[in-house]
């Protein structure tokens, strides 16, 4: 905020001009002058505080940081082994204790003798996949349809009758 400028103010800035440099000078420029040097005052005030706080806070940065220093590189690789070797060794422990929960369950077991019998299994995905299932009279049994005339088969879902042989042929898919 400005204060007033008293005329004895006034006269003291147009004296130290004078003064400095030897020239006088008209009314308004005395009052110019106080006006900036009070507006570099304020300026000059948020600067320091600015400064302050900037320190301060710098001050807290070293204050927080702590830095490490190593003789070797050895002594380095071994302080990071001791970091993260925990956490390794409960990822490695967690790893294996699934993998063998995994292969060692019943299903899992099941599924494997399946593939390792019938080694064209994945020849049956795509009818696994869309085939319908029926169960009638305690028997579980697959659903097809003829195959219609006109259009594209839909695999799992149509068989075709090969009358000349006297057999039903099921697409497993098209390779």
């Amino acid at each position: 905020m400005m204060n007033q400028v008293s005329k004895e103010e006034i006269d003291r800035i147009r004296g130290r001009y004078t003064e400095k440099y030897g020239r006088l000078m008209d009314k308004w420029s005395p009052i110019l002058f106080h006006e900036m040097h009070e507006n570099f005052r304020q300026f000059e005030r948020s600067v320091k505080m600015s400064v302050l706080e900037i320190s301060k806070a710098a001050a807290q940065i070293r204050g927080s940081h702590k830095s490490i220093h190593f003789k070797s590189d050895r002594e380095a690789l071994f302080f990071g082994l001791g970091i993260t070797a925990p956490a390794a060794v409960a990822g490695i422990v967690a790893s294996i204790l699934i993998f063998w929960y995994a292969s060692s369950s019943q299903d899992y077991q099941e599924r494997k003798e399946i593939l390792d019998t019938y080694e064209n299994v994945s020849d049956y995905v795509t009818l696994m996949q869309n085939g319908e299932i029926l169960e009638k009279d305690g028997v579980s049994c697959l659903v097809l349809y003829p195959l219609p005339k006109k259009g594209d088969i839909t695999i799992g879902k149509e068989y075709i009758y090969d009358h000349k042989n006297k057999r039903v042929l099921v697409p497993l898919g098209v390779k």
